[in-house]
C-alpha cells in the first residue's frame, strides 16, 4: 500500500527567517530620528520621506524547467519582503528577501505486489536583490506613486529530497538537504498608492532571472515574469 513520506519541517523556512532577522537589524537605523530637526536639510528630508518597508504575494511564471514523465508538479506564490531607503526625492534604494517554492513528486508501483517507492524533490528559491527604485513623476508627499526599478543580487538554492524505495527522479538519490548559490537580477515596473500617511497597497510586474552554480530541482536557471501585490509602510518621524 502506497504512502506519501513523512515530511518534517522544511529547513529553507529556518533560513528565511534568520534573513529576514539580519536584514531587520541591518536597517534598524532606518527608523531612527534624528537628534534636532533644526539640523536637517531638505535633501535629508526627502531621503527620510521615501524610507519605508513592505510585504508582497504574486505569481513567478517560471518557465523551461526540468520535468521527469509520470512526476507531479506544483508551485507556490512568490513572496517577497522589502525594506527601502530613500536616496533623494526621485530615488530610492530597495532590498528585498523573497521566496518561491516547487514541488516534485514521483510515484512508482511495485512491479510484484509489495510496496511502492515514493521520491520528492522540494526547491526553493530565495532570491536576495538590491535594485534601485525611480519615481519618474512624483515626489514622496503624493499619495499615488508610479514606478520603475532594477536591481541585482545573489541567491540561495535549496533542495529537500525525501525518497522511499529505489527513486528515479532526478536520477535517484538518497533523502536530504542540499544548499547551492548563485546570482542574478531584477527588472520591472508598478504603481504605489497610499491611503494614510503610514500605510499603502502596491502592485507591479517583474522578471526575474536567477542562475545557480549547480542544479536546484535538475535546473541552473530560473527566469520568468512575475506579477505580484502588497501593502507598503512609510517609516514616521
Amino acid at each position: 500500500m502506497s504512502a506519501h513520506p513523512t515530511r518534517s519541517p522544511h529547513p529553507a523556512f529556518g533560513v528565511l527567517a534568520t534573513l529576514l532577522l539580519l536584514c531587520t537589524a541591518a536597517h534598524s537605523s532606518l527608523a531612527q530620528k534624528p537628534d534636532s530637526s533644526d539640523t536637517v536639510t531638505p535633501e535629508q528630508r526627502a531621503e527620510m520621506a521615501r524610507r519605508g518597508a513592505g510585504l508582497s504575494i504574486g505569481t513567478w511564471n517560471v518557465h523551461n524547467l526540468h520535468a521527469t514523465q509520470g512526476a507531479t508538479y506544483s508551485a507556490t506564490p512568490a513572496f517577497e519582503g522589502y525594506f527601502q531607503k530613500g536616496l533623494d526625492l526621485h530615488l530610492a534604494l530597495e532590498t528585498t528577501v523573497g521566496l518561491w517554492r516547487r514541488t516534485q513528486l514521483l510515484m512508482q508501483p511495485s512491479s510484484f505486489g509489495g510496496d511502492s517507492s515514493s521520491e520528492s524533490v522540494t526547491s526553493y528559491v530565495v532570491p536576495l536583490f538590491t535594485a534601485l527604485k525611480l519615481y519618474p513623476f512624483t515626489k514622496p508627499s503624493q499619495r499615488f506613486e508610479p514606478y520603475l526599478l532594477g536591481g541585482v543580487g545573489f541567491a540561495l538554492g535549496i533542495d529537500d529530497r525525501r525518497a522511499s524505495g529505489s527513486g528515479s527522479l532526478l536520477g535517484g538519490g538518497q533523502s536530504g538537504v542540499a544548499l547551492v548559490t548563485g546570482f542574478g537580477f531584477t527588472g520591472g515596473a508598478g504603481v504605489e498608492w497610499r491611503f494614510s500617511n503610514a500605510f499603502g497597497l502596491a502592485a507591479g510586474t517583474r522578471y526575474r532571472w536567477v542562475r545557480f552554480l549547480g542544479d536546484v530541482g535538475g535546473d541552473d536557471t530560473f527566469k520568468g515574469l512575475g506579477f505580484d501585490a502588497g501593502i507598503t509602510y512609510r517609516f514616521q518621524y
